[in-house]
């Protein structure tokens, strides 16, 4: 669906995006993850045909960006970073207008799929974060395009309506649509994503699967042990690592879950008090970047 080759985009001084490649595939829901600033929103913006590269190709959908673009936003659905719509217009009202520039119908049937139906007479500047958000995947969606972009969708929301987004970005896969999501969150990239690409400084560092990206950069599974009764010697025997200990407890680092799962076995055997603590998008974040992401998306 989407093909880069070495795509840049430059301000004066300022490199947003840095010679990056990628493909997206039909049907995935694809992660393009890093902080504020990283060359997110930039890189989507090219492909959307908002900007134009420095240098570079791409394509989506087959049509090329420098050439095509007419073509291609013919068939993206498009929700910005920071979405907004006309605020004294209805829920409906606003969906209905994105039906008239694109010339379809259809306006209950997307009422009814984002589950606004309460809401769809209440004005825009009324509704929560959750129900603002669910009105631009509508507009989104009623063009009925093949290929969406969503930029930051949940950004600023509440974690109820976060994970309600969740839901129905999860519910426009089924639908068969071609997803290429950005986002700070790592707990979204978790439990969306197919693949993601981690974006710094305008390169993307890594792109894979979620599993393989944890398993190569996550740091493992870890099993954290009360001491006594020779749960350590169970520990020091199976793990591949003992990354820390003091007088109470040994933490034991396995890179395979497999491998986690016989120690564990073995303690639960004994009755001894474990606890695990399983790599996420977290760990890999950490692993390759040094820092973490906060809540408002700045690097730390």
């Amino acid at each position: 669906m989407i093909s880069v080759k070495d795509l840049t985009k430059k301000y004066q001084d300022i490199t947003a995006v840095d010679n990056i490649s990628f493909n997206v595939k039909e049907g995935e829901i694809f992660s393009l993850v890093g902080p504020n600033g990283a060359g997110k929103t930039t890189t989507v913006e090219i492909l959307e045909c908002l900007k134009d590269p420095t240098s570079g190709k791409a394509k989506v959908m087959g049509y090329d960006i420098s050439k095509d673009e007419k073509k291609i936003k013919q068939n993206i659905g498009v929700m910005p970073q920071d979405f907004n719509t006309f605020e004294r217009l209805t829920a409906r009202e606003n969906i209905q207008l994105a039906a008239d520039i694109y010339g379809k119908k259809g306006v209950d049937k997307i009422i009814k799929k984002i589950g606004i139906k309460d809401f769809e007479d209440k004005p825009f500047k009324e509704l929560s974060g959750g129900m603002k958000t669910k009105v631009g995947i509508g507009m989104t969606l009623i063009s009925d395009a093949p290929l969406l972009f969503l930029d930051e969708p949940t950004t600023g929301l509440d974690p109820r309506a976060r994970r309600d987004t969740w839901e129905l970005i999860k519910s426009l896969k089924k639908m068969g649509k071609t997803i290429f999501l950005t986002t700070h969150y790592m707990e979204e990239v978790e439990e969306l994503s197919d693949r993601a690409g981690v974006i710094i400084d305008g390169k993307i560092k890594v792109i894979d699967s979620i599993p393989k990206l944890i398993k190569r950069y996550g740091g493992g599974v870890k099993l954290i042990v009360d001491k006594g009764g020779g749960a350590e010697n169970i520990v020091k025997d199976k793990a591949d690592k003992i990354t820390d200990a003091n007088d109470s407890e040994i933490i034991g680092l396995f890179e395979e879950k497999k491998k986690a799962r016989e120690a564990l076995i073995s303690l639960f055997d004994g009755d001894h008090d474990v606890r695990v603590d399983e790599a996420g998008m977290e760990e890999v974040f950490l692993n390759i970047s040094g820092g973490k992401i906060d809540e408002r998306g700045e690097l730390v």
